[in-house]
């Protein structure tokens, strides 16, 4: 009339039920941390495609002028260039750049809503012509403010 009890096996019976077997959670596991890792990758490299670059020119912290002998070039809010007080685009300021011999450098007067990716072109349309240094013109910094 005693009833046999088998304690252990019944334990791990009903341990085996509840938490199942331990090499099927890890298998579960798995592929949730391979997708919060390609998550991870994904936001970290689609966060570095396009970089800022808008940015506001800097102030002077030096009292001296750029040359007056080098060639000057302005670039308005909208994008348009002057070169030496005349407009010009930027085919054109490759060949103005090309015939100018003897200078290694180009002034750059921007204005401050000016995009920094326009620059960039000016900078690497010169580079071909053979201008390989730059003169950017910045705003001279008020003493108090």
């Amino acid at each position: 009339m005693a009833r046999k009890i088998r304690r252990g096996s019944d334990y791990q019976e009903l341990r085996r039920r509840l938490v199942g077997n331990k090499a099927t959670q890890e298998e579960n596991v798995i592929p949730m941390i391979n997708v919060i890792f390609l998550l991870l990758l994904y936001f970290m490299i689609a966060g570095n495609l396009q970089p800022d670059y808008d940015v506001a020119p800097p102030f002077s912290t030096q009292e001296t002028e750029p040359s007056k002998q080098l060639p000057t070039l302005s670039v308005k809010k909208d994008g348009s260039m002057t070169f030496e007080n005349r407009p010009i685009t930027l085919e054109q300021l490759k060949l103005e750049l090309a015939r100018i011999s003897g200078n290694e450098k180009l002034k750059i007067h921007a204005d401050a809503k000016v995009d920094a990716l326009k620059i960039s072109e000016i900078m690497k349309t010169s580079a071909e012509a053979g201008i390989l240094q730059f003169v950017l013109v910045t705003q001279r910094r008020v003493e108090g403010g």
